[in-house]
C-alpha cells in the first residue's frame, strides 16, 4: 500500500521564494560554469528530489508548464506535490514538456527528444534540471560560449549516461535547443544551448 500523500509545504513566503530562486536560475545561466548558491526557503516536500529541485520547479512553473519527470517519479509523490504546490501537469512526452528532471542511471529520453524550439520562437523549448553528485572531481570540462570571458571549467560526478555527447549535438542546433541547469551540492550551473563543452584531458 502506498503511504498516503502528506502536501508538506511550498515556500515559507511565496513571493520572496519565487524570487529568489529566479535570481539563482537567471545568474546561473547568465555565467556558465559558475557554481550560483541555492536559497533555502523553507520548503519542504518528497524525499525522491533534492528541494533545490522542488524548488525550481515551484518557482518556475504553474497550470501552462507540463513537467516531464521519468517514470519512477511520476508514480511517486513528487508528482502529487508538485500538482497541490505548482497546479503544473506532469506528462510523459518529452516534446510536451516546459522543464524536466533528468537522473544518473535512469531510462532518460535523449536530450534531442525534448522540445527545441523553433527558428521563429527558439524559446519555446524544454529546460532540464540535471540532478549531479558534484561539481568536481569526475571529468574535466571546458566551457566556452556566451557569457563566458575566456574559458570557464568544470568536472561533475554523477552526470546521465551519454549527457555529454548529446550537450554537443544540443549546441550544433543553435538557436535551438534544450537549456540545461545542472544541480548538485546545494548549487546551481547553467548551460544554456549556447555553451560549447570541451573534454579537457585528464
Amino acid at each position: 500500500m502506498n503511504a498516503p500523500f502528506s502536501p508538506g509545504r511550498g515556500f515559507s513566503d511565496p513571493v520572496h521564494g519565487s524570487q529568489a530562486f529566479f535570481r539563482a536560475i537567471l545568474t546561473a545561466m547568465s555565467g556558465p560554469g559558475h557554481i550560483v548558491a541555492v536559497p533555502d526557503m523553507g520548503l519542504h516536500g518528497p524525499q525522491d528530489l533534492p528541494k533545490e529541485a522542488l524548488g525550481i520547479l515551484l518557482a518556475m512553473c504553474d497550470h501552462e508548464t507540463p513537467v516531464w519527470l521519468d517514470e519512477e517519479l511520476r508514480c511517486s509523490q513528487v508528482a502529487d506535490w508538485l500538482a497541490f504546490h505548482a497546479h503544473c501537469e506532469v506528462v510523459a512526452e518529452p516534446a510536451r514538456a516546459a522543464f524536466g528532471i533528468l537522473r544518473e542511471g535512469r531510462a532518460n529520453p535523449d536530450l534531442s527528444e525534448f522540445a527545441l524550439g523553433d527558428e521563429r520562437y527558439p524559446d519555446r523549448s524544454t529546460t532540464l534540471i540535471v540532478l549531479a553528485q558534484a561539481f568536481t572531481g569526475g571529468m574535466p570540462l571546458a566551457l566556452e560560449g556566451s557569457g563566458i570571458e575566456s574559458i570557464a571549467r568544470l568536472a561533475p560526478i554523477g552526470l546521465p549516461e551519454n549527457f555529454l555527447s548529446q550537450m554537443k549535438t544540443n549546441h550544433s542546433f543553435y538557436p535551438r535547443g534544450v537549456d540545461v541547469l545542472i544541480l548538485a551540492e546545494h548549487g546551481l550551473c547553467g548551460l544554456p544551448r549556447s555553451t560549447r563543452i570541451l573534454k579537457e584531458p585528464c
